[in-house]
């Protein structure tokens, strides 16, 4: 086992050099496709050690980064008339609780598109116009892609949500935030959070202009976030971290040098359980990375592994053990 092992570590510092024959690349990849164990993987420290790394600009590794969560596409969400069995489901599931099983979508007569995602997961969708919207856990958004002639698409968002907005120069887009900030498009990738009654804006792509009630207006930059506080009636900038601040598309949560009691509480508030601590301190070692909203139990397990902990579930209780049990 430590022979093979050995084996492999060895075959990918060879693969970082170039150096691999195509029969060992061949043995990389059939061990690849047999589960592999993560302590096979070589230290950093070793690859290091082999040659100096080349730098890589951050707006490559923005790009690569989401390629590969992009590798494998979002389902897109199907209209419930559409959805085989639907006449079914609904002769048997009261019609009070669908909104809680999906993300729930109906057409008022105004000929509103209403959006409403109470499910664990983020749901993406595409417009008529072919914008692409991401709306995250526990969001709700309206929206009107089909105005008049030299009218502007509108989008109404209570939460948060990802736009990858298609540009028509008759018809701008506008994100409408409840607490009278507008996002004006120009044909972009974006961020808008208003949780808190605040409003985020973050830009990956493109420009965006931001107009508040209070008369202020800027012009954001990619990699940049815009911020207004409800209760100031301050609107600042800043350059951030676009792949950070949007994770959750990804159904990620992330972290930066967090308490853990703050991760934990983060955890307990997205799968429904109460967190305890056995000992006190535990909860103040800091955390830095990314955990899947959409799985408690790898979420658990990258934590364990991270402080050599022990989690114990009970009754909708998670319990933190400061010593892992062997």
């Amino acid at each position: 086992m430590e022979e093979n092992k050995e084996r492999i570590t060895s075959l990918f510092i060879k693969l970082t050099e170039r150096k691999c024959t195509q029969e060992e690349r061949l043995e990389l990849l059939a061990w690849l496709q047999e589960n592999p164990l993560p302590e096979y993987l070589p230290a950093v420290e070793d690859l290091l050690q082999q040659q100096p790394w080349p730098a890589m600009p951050a707006d490559t590794a923005g790009q690569i980064f989401t390629a590969i969560l992009q590798h494998t596409p979002s389902k897109p969400v199907i209209p419930l008339w559409k959805r085989t069995g639907f006449r079914v489901a609904a002769a048997l599931v009261p019609l009070i609780g669908l909104a809680t099983l999906l993300l729930f979508f109906y057409r008022d007569k105004n000929d509103k598109r209403h959006f409403v995602n109470n499910t664990r997961q983020v749901q993406t969708f595409r417009l008529e116009d072919g914008t692409v919207i991401s709306l995250n856990q526990r969001s709700s958004l309206t929206v009107n892609t089909s105005p008049h002639k030299n009218q502007p698409r509108e989008a109404w968002l209570k939460g948060e949500a990802f736009f990858t907005v298609i540009h028509q120069a008759a018809n701008p887009f506008v994100v409408h935030t409840g607490n009278g900030v507008d996002v004006n498009v120009l044909g972009t990738a974006f961020n808008v959070n208003t949780a808190n009654g605040h409003a985020v804006v973050v830009l990956n792509e493109g420009r965006v202009k931001i107009n508040t009630g209070a008369g202020h207006a800027l012009t954001l930059n990619p990699g940049e976030m815009a911020s207004y506080n409800a209760d100031t009636k301050m609107l600042t900038r800043q350059k951030v971290d676009t792949l950070f601040q949007t994770s959750w598309k990804y159904n990620l949560l992330a972290f930066k040098e967090e308490p853990l009691k703050i991760v934990m509480q983060k955890l307990g508030e997205q799968y429904d359980y109460e967190i305890v601590f056995d000992q006190e301190g535990t909860g103040e070692l800091l955390f830095t990375g990314y955990l899947p909203s959409d799985n408690l139990q790898q979420a658990i397990i990258t934590i364990e592994q991270s402080f050599n902990l022990q989690f114990i579930l009970q009754h909708k209780i998670i319990r933190v053990n400061t010593k892992k049990i062997l």
